[in-house]
């Protein structure tokens, strides 16, 4: 699920970028905020992953310590 939230916060982030820069159609004058929420969502998205990362996914991958 960690990969999941990666890869949709990427993609909202490329996404979010592409819309803020092309310029091409008429829409109404408060599309603009679309772009920027998106961004906002995917950088969201990206420090929610590091974080769980950080304080949770190292330990699960290092498992139980092994007494010898």
């Amino acid at each position: 699920m960690l990969m999941i939230g990666v890869i949709i916060a990427l993609a909202g982030l490329a996404m979010g970028l592409g819309v803020l820069f092309d310029h091409t159609g008429g829409y109404f004058w408060f599309y603009w905020i679309a772009p920027l929420l998106m961004v906002g969502l995917g950088g969201l998205l990206i420090k929610l992953s590091v974080g769980y990362w950080m304080k949770i996914g190292r330990l699960e991958t290092k498992g139980r310590p092994r007494s010898d």
